[in-house]
């Protein structure tokens, strides 16, 4: 009688145990993070050179590639590394924050080592990129989301990593400076190029979610009239207010389709990185010193950082401390400068990439 008892108190144990390891496996695969897929995250990129980390092609020259050629990296590294910076760029820092390594840029997926690098995921980000076709000859988002699920296809990624993931999407203005160099008029334009733009972001995102990642995060546009590339004309004193406007309608589009992508039982959760804030509040750091100058800048009208002359003599100058520079070139952050705009950022990178029950 005795033995009935304690196996029947037995056999309630073992399936009141059961049961909570059946409902917490039920949970975690409820909420996208099944109990098998590890304990982090992994990280897939999109967008262009805010977050693109080697997938420019080096062949392509200095004039283009300029990321893969002196002084690019000479913070960290110190040596170029393809990423538009003295050094580390937003994918680096959301990735530290993930408290993973910074994923594999695509380009290098079959280099030696590369193995390791794309258990944190993979970057299909390239820099010259847009929503749409920028005349770059770069692969506008729809083509790197190609990559992302030829990935999948391939074994390299399984659905469960996928899941598990958070993407981050930078959109940093490409679109907008391909349609003013091949329209005059683009001004009366734009407000119908928006909506075509955003429609097509629309598409992109809704693809993502469909492929199965659980966390997008998308950059809105950073103060895009107040980089060198508008300021040199006045000696980087002022902001083009004509920049910044369309800025402000572009960011207020975002915060909208953010929120409609958002409702109605979403199977991913979908943020918009306020980058525009957190690099305006830069500008009035006194630690960045003249903030719309430039580290490194071209020596005439029309150069860039980096460029060289036929005899291969540098036509530019940079500073010696970058740390105390908002921009790095004519549109790119400084490491420093990332590094202090994610102090803004942190929180809501962390709470929309962590896998839930982690």
């Amino acid at each position: 009688m005795a033995c009935s008892i304690f196996f029947l108190i037995f056999s309630l144990v073992s399936l009141l145990l059961m049961s909570k390891l059946l409902l917490g496996a039920a949970i975690l695969q409820a909420n996208g993070c099944p109990q098998q897929c590890g304990n982090h995250s992994k990280l897939f990129v999109f967008g262009d050179s805010y977050a693109d980390t080697g997938n420019l092609g080096q062949r392509l020259g200095r004039n283009i590639a300029r990321s893969w050629f002196p002084p690019y990296g000479m913070s960290f590294p110190h040596k170029p590394t393809g990423r538009f910076s003295d050094g580390r760029v937003l994918t680096d820092f959301v990735a530290s924050s993930m408290r993973i390594g910074s994923p594999v840029p695509y380009r290098m997926r079959r280099a030696p080592g590369a193995s390791q690098l794309a258990s944190y995921g993979m970057n299909f980000a390239v820099a010259g990129s847009g929503v749409f076709d920028t005349g770059n000859f770069q692969r506008n988002l729809a083509l790197q989301i190609d990559q992302f699920e030829s990935q999948i296809d391939s074994g390299v990624f399984s659905g469960c990593d996928v899941r598990a993931s958070a993407a981050l999407v930078a959109v940093s203005g490409n679109d907008y400076l391909h349609l003013a160099q091949r329209d005059p008029h683009y001004l009366l334009h734009l407000d119908r190029f928006m909506s075509a733009l955003f429609a097509e972001l629309k598409r992109d995102l809704k693809r993502l979610e469909r492929l199965g990642v659980a966390r997008v995060m998308v950059t809105n546009l950073h103060p895009v009239g107040c980089t060198p590339y508008y300021t040199r004309p006045t000696n980087y004193t002022r902001c083009s207010a004509d920049v910044s406007s369309a800025v402000a309608e572009h960011n207020r589009r975002l915060r909208e389709l953010m929120s409609e992508l958002g409702r109605g039982g979403a199977a991913s959760s979908f943020i918009g990185l306020d980058v525009h804030g957190a690099i305006s509040s830069l500008l009035r750091r006194e630690k960045f010193g003249k903030p719309l100058a430039p580290c490194c800048e071209s020596r005439g009208e029309g150069g860039s950082c980096g460029q060289v002359d036929e005899e291969g003599k540098e036509v530019y100058r940079v500073c010696g401390r970058p740390e105390e520079h908002l921009y790095w070139d004519a549109v790119h952050p400084t490491q420093a400068a990332w590094a202090a705009a994610f102090e803004f950022l942190r929180l809501p990178v962390q709470n929309n990439s962590k896998c839930p029950g982690h």
